[in-house]
Order: C-alpha cells, then sequence, then structure tokens
C-alpha cells in the first residue's frame, strides 16, 4: 500500500485565503470533498481552528495558517510555508475580501485604502507569491473572487466596486503573463449569495429588490459559488484562462440595482 506521505504528495494542493468562513469556506468543503489538500489561510485565528474542526480531517488534508494578505511579508512567508509543508501549490483561491457602504462624496480614505488592500492588493500579493512557486512545475490554477459589482455597480460601493473590477483586470492580466507557465488564471463574479457579509449588509428592502430583479427569484448559496471555483480549479477547466464565470442566477443580464428615488434631479 501506498504510505500516507506519499499518497498526500500526489494529492493536488489548495491554498485558499479568507478560507475560515464565507465563499472561502465552503470552496475548501468542496475541494476536500474531490481529494484536495487544503491550505486555509485567514486573517482570524478562531475562526481557522472552528473550519478546521468542522472540516474534520486528518492534520495532514487540512492546514491552518494566520494570513493578513495585505501584508507582503507574511503573504510570502505563508506562501512558502504552504509549499513547505505540502511540497507544492496546485491551486489558489483568492477569497479574502470585505465591503464597506459609501459613496464617493463620503467615503474616508482610510476605508476605501483597506478594501483596496484587502480585495484587489491581496489578490496580487497572493497570486504573485503562489504563481512563483506554479511556475517552477510549469502548472497551477488561480482562482480570485471578484463580483457582479466589478460590472454591474450598485451606488453606495465605491471602494467596493473599484475593488472588485481591479481584480477582474487583475485576473486577466496574470493570465496572460501566466499562461507560457501553464497556469490559467479566472475569475468568478457572484451575484448576492447568502453569507454573514451579505447578512450585515442587505436589510429587508435589499433583499426583496434582489430577489424581484433576479430570475431565479432567490440569493444563491455557497456552495453554489463554490461549484463554480472548484470547476476553475479543476482539469476540466485546462483551457480556460482569462474568464470570469458569473454567479448570479441572471441578476445582471435582466437589471440594473439603481433607485431613482435617491437620485436628487429626479422629476
Amino acid at each position: 500500500m501506498m504510505n500516507k506521505a506519499v499518497e498526500n504528495a500526489a494529492k493536488k494542493v489548495a491554498l485558499i485565503t479568507g478560507g475560515a468562513s464565507g465563499l472561502g469556506f465552503a470552496t475548501a468543503k468542496r475541494l476536500v470533498r474531490d481529494g484536495v489538500c487544503v491550505a486555509l489561510a485567514d486573517i482570524k485565528a478562531d475562526q481557522l481552528a472552528k473550519a478546521a474542526a468542522t472540516l474534520a480531517m486528518p492534520g495532514d488534508r487540512v492546514r491552518t495558517y494566520v494570513l493578513d494578505v495585505t501584508d507582503p511579508a507574511a503573504v510570502q512567508r505563508v506562501t512558502a510555508q504552504v509549499h513547505a509543508d505540502y511540497g507544492h501549490i496546485d491551486i489558489l483561491v483568492t477569497s479574502a475580501g470585505i465591503s464597506y457602504q459609501g459613496t464617493v462624496l463620503d467615503n474616508p480614505l482610510e476605508a476605501w485604502n483597506r478594501v483596496i488592500g484587502i480585495n484587489l492588493t491581496g489578490s496580487y500579493l497572493c497570486a504573485q507569491a503562489a504563481a512563483r512557486f506554479m511556475a517552477e512545475r510549469r502548472k497551477g490554477r488561480i482562482v480570485m473572487l471578484a463580483s457582479i459589482t466589478g460590472q454591474q455597480v450598485w451606488s453606495g460601493r465605491v471602494a467596493y466596486a473599484a475593488s472588485k473590477g481591479g481584480v477582474l483586470a487583475l485576473a486577466k492580466s496574470c493570465a496572460i503573463d501566466l499562461a507560457p507557465y501553464g497556469i490559467t488564471v479566472n475569475s468568478v463574479s457572484p451575484g448576492p449569495i447568502r453569507t454573514p457579509q451579505t447578512a450585515s449588509l442587505h436589510n429587508q428592502v435589499i433583499q426583496d429588490a434582489i430577489r424581484n430583479a433576479t430570475p431565479m427569484a432567490r440569493y444563491g448559496e455557497p456552495d453554489e459559488v463554490a461549484d463554480a471555483i472548484a470547476f476553475l480549479a479543476s482539469d476540466d477547466s485546462r483551457f480556460v484562462t482569462g474568464h470570469d464565470l458569473v454567479v448570479d442566477g441572471g441578476l445582471t443580464s435582466a437589471a440594473i440595482l439603481y433607485d431613482l428615488k435617491t437620485n436628487p434631479l429626479r422629476n
């Protein structure tokens, strides 16, 4: 029989940022089910411990790493540690992200810098660190979490929209840069998904408006986004790169989320 060390060396390894909760954790559950070894990275150590306990996998299948994706040195250190622990990194999923409610008139610079730092710069730093290891083996999959807000903006989310629009361009740029190394880079743009973040940001009025504007008439579930990520992380997507996969129940195809009542110029 194959010993455990050799068996795990043959498995794919995925580094997931923001992996302790939300879409990152949903992706971890899906990839673990697919037989992938998962390195969960998150800034919240307590949530990491709970996530690992929930997955209930042997320590050689799931490991946790405390990581602030805005810290370049920490990103380099944690990525190198994951590579040392597993011997290779096959998949990177950049799921760490935050949102902030604010318009261009009132959004504080501190909030702008934090949202851009985590959502966009954090994705860049993690992609750069992981890609350098992937390039040595001339293969890899990088999936970045973008958002439909990066394409079809909603008023009052100037920093979030800018960050996710940047992620869309970043993924395409990385796809071109890394194609010669056998690395694919794609993004997933979720619509409204039932996560702790949307629960805190969407009041009942917003929830009703979203359901009414969505052809499938509901919020998406985290595992539905995780399934899309799993496809882009798999060998089935080997000729797909520079692509953004929208998971929104048809929302962006059917509607623009704009409240005319908030426009002071309305008649």
